[in-house]
């Protein structure tokens, strides 16, 4: 049935995550309509937050069960937002990080910025199933497009724990009609907590989301023809999800209803299933056809689909896709693509090979030059002994991408003595970079960081390597003499013994790492210069 066809057709799936996901793994995590009664019983002491909703639900008793539900939340979620919005600029109530100057200013609604800080507070349940954890995280990991309607950061986490690295992430409307890799991406549909205003919640919030939820799935569904789909943490009686399917559905290619339910998952939670129950379903009103899947066993759903493996992440396609174009479109605008690309003969050879099902390999580039995209020592090693092995644009998208703004990693030889203009850096580059710049420290500020437990003062290597000190505290002893210590005996040291203690360090996984990058960001400040601010 749809479980096996997935894991045997071998290729990355859609995930969709919803609320349920982040009940299984987030401490505190509220249902909608629990999150609706705790926002109110703050602002309304006196009226039961049921006896509201029930007033309220008269005025929908027409309408089905779960659009009943979803005009009665969104119209108490619109009462709750303007009670609470009045009361902060009347000063009978803060908000954490927000002032009345600067939601007035920047236009922001301190409701949603009070939630945006509600949802960056959760943590993970400590009575977890680690195992079952892990294998979700993996799982994302393979996921070649996920799509949430949840506010919180459960998936940027899991991700930059699995992978090192955050996936491209579009939050409401923000980035759909921009050209994407397909590859690796995060759309917070419903928007997230961090961006307060994108917060969909209240009924005017949900008309406008629904003037365009068509063209948002006609987006995602572009990449979808030959994916699977897995629907995770779904109710099928939420209107939101009935929503989403509807749309969903409508934009999905005609085809025979047993390969509709061969390619969509619907996973639903069965309290104490140990079984992965599958049925076919063929839901009329909302002309959809899927499989099942009822069960409490997610650790085996997810070993099970985590077979998947096409030899290389969403992640490592993402970078790859977008380098090659890259490589394209540079070498074009300076006339040598003869050196990156083959003959059209040979091109045609290879497209003749691939469909035999022959295994190759292309090289982009000539004799002399292979097109790579670095890991981090590599990156380091080449910045450094100046191997030149990576083109400076190249460089410069591992430095912005390299974990987060707060993340240091030397790149002021590149930033500070290149024409950047000249490069072309994409937009979404150039932003992380500056981003990691306005957090960046000075050498001076690097310096005067180190531990006053070695901040002793030295003007030779030899000198400090006589004290016969720990590895990690040499290492701080000599960022913290950087601007006293010979340049050239200096640079011996970083070329001939730093570098081989960093790779090691990365080998043996220890904290000497954080020491050996502190010391190369402080070198590289003291060679190149501060970055202007």
């Amino acid at each position: 049935m749809g479980l096996k066809e997935i894991i045997d057709n071998n290729s990355y799936p859609i995930i969709f995550i919803g609320s349920g996901m982040s009940k299984r793994y987030l401490k505190d995590s509220e249902s909608w309509e629990e999150l609706l009664q705790l926002y109110w019983e703050r602002l309304n002491s006196d009226t039961s937050f049921y006896s509201k909703l029930h007033d309220i639900s008269k005025k929908y008793s027409t309408l089905p069960r779960d659009e009943l539900e979803f005009q009665a939340n969104t119209e108490i979620a619109t009462i709750i937002q303007k009670d609470f919005d009045d009361k902060f600029y009347n000063n009978e109530l803060k908000v954490a990080g927000l002032t009345p100057k600067d939601a007035y200013t920047q236009k922001i609604s301190p409701f949603k910025f009070d939630l945006s800080n509600h949802f960056s507070k959760q943590k993970l349940r400590e009575d977890i199933n680690v195992e079952e954890y892990n294998q979700f995280k993996i799982l994302l990991s393979k996921a070649k497009i996920i799509v949430t309607t949840n506010y919180d950061q459960l998936i940027e986490t899991c991700l930059q724990q699995q992978t090192g690295h955050m996936p491209k992430v579009f939050i409401g409307q923000n980035g759909f009609f921009d050209e994407t890799d397909n590859w690796s991406e995060l759309y917070k549909i419903h928007g997230s907590s961090s961006a307060p205003n994108s917060l969909v919640i209240t009924h005017k919030d949900y008309e406008n989301y629904d003037k365009r939820s068509i063209l948002i799935s006609a987006k995602i569904l572009s990449t979808m023809i030959s994916s699977p789909i897995v629907f995770l943490g779904y109710s099928l009686t939420d209107r939101n999800v009935r929503k989403l399917l509807s749309d969903f559905s409508s934009q999905l290619p005609q085809e025979d209803t047993r390969k509709s339910a061969n390619r969509i998952l619907v996973v639903e939670y069965e309290n104490k299933r140990s079984t992965l129950k599958e049925t076919i379903i063929n839901d009329r009103s909302l002309d959809f056809t899927y499989t099942s899947i009822q069960t409490d066993n997610y650790t085996q759903l997810f070993t099970q689909l985590n077979k998947i493996d096409q030899g290389a992440t969403p992640l490592e396609v993402r970078k790859y896709s977008s380098l090659i174009k890259k490589l394209v479109e540079d070498s074009g605008k300076k006339g040598e693509l003869e050196s990156v690309l083959v003959s059209a003969e040979n091109l045609d050879k290879i497209d003749d090979q691939i469909s035999q099902g022959r295994r190759i390999v292309v090289a982009l580039g000539d004799s002399k030059y292979i097109y790579k995209y670095p890991d981090l020592l590599s990156y380091i090693k080449d910045y450094f002994l100046n191997t030149n092995n990576y083109l400076p644009a190249v460089a410069l998208s591992f430095a912005a991408h390299d974990n987060n703004k707060n993340t240091k990693i030397p790149f002021a030889k590149y930033w500070n003595n290149v024409d950047l203009a000249k490069l072309k850096l994409p937009n979404d580059d150039l932003v992380k970079l500056r981003d990691k710049i306005a957090c960046y420290p000075t050498l001076d500020s690097i310096i005067n960081s180190i531990g006053e437990y070695d901040q002793h003062t030295f003007h030779s290597i030899d000198d400090i390597r006589s004290k016969s000190l720990t590895s990690m505290k040499f290492v701080s002893v000599v960022t913290y003499n950087l601007k006293r210590l010979d340049k050239k005996e200096l640079n011996n040291y970083v070329l001939n013994e730093a570098l081989s203690g960093f790779e090691s360090a990365i080998k043996d996984k220890t904290n000497l790492k954080t020491a050996y990058r502190k010391l190369f960001v402080g070198y590289d400040l003291l060679i190149n210069g501060d970055f202007e601010q």
